[in-house]
């Protein structure tokens, strides 16, 4: 069906592109999704593990994953209840507000993590690292974020 919407001449070159971008993200979600199933995590769950990582030592509130979450239209309160229930994350009421939940990273997913970078790193860093420059990668992360803005 791709081939056609390219083919297709009310279909302009800044559609294509949409196109391009959606077919690429699914790309790599399937590719994506299928490392992180052998270590038994979403890819909603590996982007709140990566996020409370960035952050650590310092914990994460509920509110703050959710703000900074890609799939935003995910249950992230469901999402942490699994990422503690496999001993990924600890949760705490914060000392200083008891309303507060903090949420920590634990040993056991850190190395998950290192393990998971390793294996994205075999997967695909050598592929873009010898396909597209630096310059290249660059201009594409400027476009991206000149669309979502």
């Amino acid at each position: 069906m791709l081939s056609k919407i390219k083919k297709d001449p009310t279909i302009n070159k800044q559609q294509r592109m949409v196109i391009d971008i959606i077919h690429t993200a699914n790309w790599l979600d399937e590719r994506i999704s299928k490392i992180l199933k052998g270590y038994g995590i979403t890819h909603p769950q590996f982007n709140i593990l990566k996020n409370v990582q960035a952050a650590h030592p310092e914990p994460l509130s509920v509110k703050e994953i959710k703000d900074t979450i890609m799939f935003k239209n995910s249950d992230v309160t469901r999402l942490i209840d699994r990422l503690v229930n496999k001993g990924l994350l600890h949760r705490n009421t914060c000392p200083v507000n008891r309303r507060k939940v903090d949420i920590n990273i634990t040993k056991e997913a850190t190395e998950m993590l290192g393990k998971i970078t390793v294996e994205f790193n075999e997967r695909f860093g050598n592929f873009y690292e010898s396909e597209i420059s630096v310059e290249e990668a660059l201009r594409t992360s400027d476009i991206l974020r000149l669309i979502r803005k």
